[in-house]
């Protein structure tokens, strides 16, 4: 049964009431039959009662669908009063019902007709019958999730964040101290954050908490373990920013493959302009078709990368730090052949104990001395010291870092030394962060926050 407005009038009005009755199966007190039509009336109250346990339950699907709805109906049980003692009307006349004083208290009682069964209605009187009026307005109370939204300022200030406003009362905040976050969150039913630490000590104050999300993949900074014991979920976001970071991959390996910087000074300084020939390359520069480019982590990113590798010509190789992961389109290799055979190195791991500072110097003295190293990964993957002094010393060519392993960077950091961009390029963690990037993590955690609401679960980590 599909109700449009123009229909809602107390003709239907009385076949609904009449079948109400019908499923209240006893008389029907006249100030129950107030509370009828407004949910009735409702479209998607309606469509919710025929495939609900119970009114409560109808109740909170139709929150889920629109919070508002609760207030909708509040105001049309007193709107709809005129409606309803007309409707009661119409079917007195019409000899579908009848009314009666039953100890003391005027009712209303269902006489045997040919009105059309009516199935929402009828189900509305079967729940009905067994509440009061008392009970259906306390039903009509949802406790909505406390929701607290934290490092929005890594999201960008671009970014819409009103569909939260749906999901539960919001409290926003750009930045925080880790000091502030356990008086945040204290009461915090359901908790967002990016790169802000939520380890025991701040969670074990937190005990209304139930769900974290993650503006991101990696969630280092949560303590998964406590989460478990403790019974908080913990969602991420996955795949959001694939593309994204596979651009940057090649913007960091480009820059540097072509020796971008020094061309771009040559023509800015005015040398070109002086220069009596078309061209110049005093900086040589090779193709990347034929070479060899070594994967570390051959994850959604990874494959992205590998493929765009490829279409640039080169033979593209893996390595598997968890030992586990096979894959029949590209070759898998143990850590040192990467190493040793790789023209380029693209890192896209999480940061674990397997990759933990995997990038020593050892390891970048395997490396070709033409070779480039890219992390797009997690910055504690390499020894940044070693790092510093394998550039220094020309034991690879260059590389190009959009993750460090403290960031904001520290004052101390080795790698500020190194001035010429020729050898390195460091971004501030922006791979992820194009604006169709971001705006895609954003959907996912709505998705992920309106998915645990529902009582499912939508890429959890725990």
């Amino acid at each position: 049964m599909k109700i449009i407005d123009k229909m809602k009038d107390e003709k239907l009005g009385s076949a609904l009431l009449y079948n109400f009755t019908l499923g209240y199966g006893r008389p029907v007190e006249m100030d129950m039959y107030n509370y009828v039509l407004p949910f009735i009336f409702h479209d998607a109250f309606r469509d919710n009662i025929l495939e609900s346990r119970s009114f409560r339950d109808c109740v909170e699907k139709t929150h889920r669908e629109n919070y508002h709805y609760i207030d909708e109906i509040k105001a049309a049980i007193k709107e709809d009063e005129a409606m309803t003692s007309k409707s009661l009307g119409l079917a007195l006349v019409n000899s579908w019902l009848t009314f009666e004083l039953n100890d003391e208290k005027m009712c209303g009682t269902a006489i045997e007709s040919e009105v059309m069964m009516l199935n929402e209605p009828y189900r509305l009187g079967e729940w009905f019958c067994h509440m009061t009026i008392e009970e259906i307005m306390e039903d009509l109370v949802i406790e909505r999730e406390r929701i607290v939204v934290m490092d929005t300022a890594s999201i960008g200030d671009d970014m819409d964040l009103s569909p939260f406003d749906a999901l539960g009362d919001v409290v926003v905040y750009q930045t925080v101290k880790p000091e502030e976050v356990p008086i945040l969150i204290k009461d915090a039913s359901i908790v967002v954050v990016n790169k802000t630490v939520l380890n025991e000590a701040v969670l074990s104050e937190a005990r209304k908490l139930k769900l974290i999300c993650l503006f991101a993949t990696g969630y280092d900074n949560i303590d998964i373990d406590y989460c478990s014991r403790a019974g908080i979920m913990v969602s991420n976001v996955r795949g959001y920013s694939s593309a994204s970071v596979a651009m940057h991959t090649f913007s960091l390996l480009l820059y540097l493959y072509e020796k971008l910087p020094y061309y771009d000074h040559y023509v800015k300084s005015g040398r070109y302009s002086r220069d009596v020939s078309f061209t110049h390359f005093e900086k040589k520069f090779n193709e990347l078709e034929g070479k060899t480019w070594g994967i570390v982590g051959l994850g959604d990113i990874g494959k992205r990368v590998a493929s765009i590798a490829e279409a640039f010509g080169c033979h593209v190789i893996y390595y598997s730090t968890s030992g586990n992961h096979d894959d029949d389109r590209y070759e898998r290799v143990d850590f040192d052949d990467l190493l040793e055979q790789s023209d380029v190195i693209s890192i896209h791991a999480p940061l674990n104990k397997n990759t933990f500072h995997l990038f020593d110097i050892e390891a970048l003295k395997k490396m070709k001395k033409s070779a480039y190293l890219i992390n797009v990964g997690r910055g504690g993957i390499i020894v940044e010291e070693d790092l510093a002094k394998a550039l220094v010393d020309n034991e690879i060519a260059g590389a190009g870092l959009d993750v460090l392993e403290h960031e904001p960077m520290e004052k101390n950091n080795l790698l500020l030394g190194i001035r010429n961009s020729m050898r390195l390029i460091i971004t501030p963690h922006i791979a992820w962060a194009s604006v169709e990037s971001r705006k895609r993590c954003v959907e996912e955690v709505i998705l992920n926050i309106e998915s645990y609401i529902e009582g499912n679960s939508r890429n959890r980590v725990v």
